[in-house]
Formats: C-alpha cells, sequence, structure tokens
C-alpha cells in the first residue's frame, strides 16, 4: 500500500481583515477519517478548499508527504478528489451525462463500463434516474449524482464538504459505510459535517471549529 500523510501546519486564513482561522495543526493518514465539525460560517469550508488547494493560506502550510502541495501543485490535485458542499452539477445534462463530464477530469474512472455504473448507481439508490435531466430531480439525488465520484474513482484521498447535506438516514448509512471500505482500501478522508458519526467508524478523529480556532 502506499504511504500517504497529509500535515496542516500553522495554518492561517484572514477575509476582509478577519481571521478566518488561525493557527490550525492536524494530520492524516492511510485508514484515518477527520471528521471538522462546527457552526456554519465558523471557517470549515475555507479550511477543506486549503487542503484541497483552491484557497491559498495567508501563512502556514499544507504538506502531502513532507512535501509542500503549494511546490508540486497540480500532482497533489492529482491525488485528491475534492467534492463541495455546492453539487458541481450542470442541471440541463441528465444523470449519465454528469457522470461522463466529472469523470474526464479524473483519469482513474472507466465511465465506459456501463453495467459496473448501474451496479454502483443501485448501491446510492440513483438508477432509476440515470436518463433524468438533473434538473427534475431532488436534492437528496443530485447530492448522490455528486458522491457518485466516490464509486468512481481510484484515487486515495477524498476531501469532502458538507457530504451528508440533504441525505435521509438511509443513505447517510450508506455513505458511511462507502467510507468503511475506503478505509479498508488505506484511503484517507478530510471531511465538514453536523453529524457526527465517529462512533460507527474506526480511526476516526473529530474536531470542532469555533472562534477561528480547532479544538
Amino acid at each position: 500500500m502506499e504511504s500517504l500523510k497529509i500535515s496542516v501546519n500553522s495554518a492561517t486564513c484572514y477575509k476582509n481583515n478577519s481571521v478566518i482561522f488561525s493557527d490550525i495543526n492536524i494530520s492524516l493518514k492511510n485508514s484515518e477519517i477527520i471528521i471538522i465539525m462546527g457552526s456554519n460560517g465558523c471557517g470549515k469550508t475555507t479550511l477543506i478548499k486549503s487542503i484541497s488547494g483552491i484557497q491559498n493560506l495567508d501563512s502556514g502550510e499544507i504538506k502531502l508527504n513532507n512535501k509542500n502541495i503549494a511546490t508540486i501543485g497540480s500532482d497533489f490535485k492529482e491525488e485528491i478528489v475534492y467534492v463541495g458542499h455546492k453539487n458541481s452539477l450542470n442541471n440541463d445534462l441528465t444523470t449519465i451525462e454528469n457522470l461522463e463530464y466529472l469523470s474526464a477530469f479524473d483519469s482513474t474512472t472507466d465511465i465506459s463500463n456501463t453495467a459496473n455504473i448501474r451496479n454502483l448507481m443501485k448501491n446510492l439508490n440513483i438508477e432509476k434516474y440515470k436518463n433524468y435531466r438533473v434538473s427534475d430531480i431532488s436534492e437528496g439525488n443530485k447530492k448522490k449524482i455528486s458522491l457518485m465520484r466516490l464509486l468512481l474513482t481510484k484515487k486515495k484521498i477524498w476531501l469532502l464538504d458538507e457530504p451528508m447535506s440533504y441525505l435521509d438516514d438511509e443513505s447517510i448509512n450508506m455513505l458511511i459505510n462507502i467510507f468503511i471500505e475506503h478505509q479498508k482500501k488505506g484511503g484517507l478522508i478530510f471531511l465538514t459535517t453536523h453529524y457526527d458519526f465517529s462512533k460507527k467508524i474506526n480511526a476516526c478523529k473529530v474536531y470542532t471549529m469555533k472562534d477561528a480556532e480547532l479544538t
């Protein structure tokens, strides 16, 4: 198994001269999950965007295997799957067309295996929507389509912002099982959420963001 470690060292970020978060220090390695909790607007999304390389830090650094992601650039993004809070879907395309489009950015996926795609969609109870336009389905099912990327990719590092929003209890449990399977394969998961599922999963660290700090 490839050894992977993400380290967040003294990370600090500002917006409009206000501190979003300050002096954050956390680390994540193979088969571990980090859950970041906290109220809306506390900086969870900014933190996970910083770890993904979308948001620049004002000070501190984020490393993958002791290499600063700012210096390895696109090589780091080739290692991660980032699923944001907002669904990266085109409402005018069908579910399958959206998956084809999103998969084009991930060289580890194989969207051509239609039988496999159908089976994976069954896992999330969205197979019947495969030919629906995204504009015609519920927010919960839109979220499941976005999360299908996790079933299609072979990448080890998952960075997820509020992946459980709009999901019902059954779908949340399905997603937790997907996380467990990813752990078994040595995957890393860093996510923000309002839902503490840490007692249902092993090797899981929970942090709360409040007043620009992580505790």
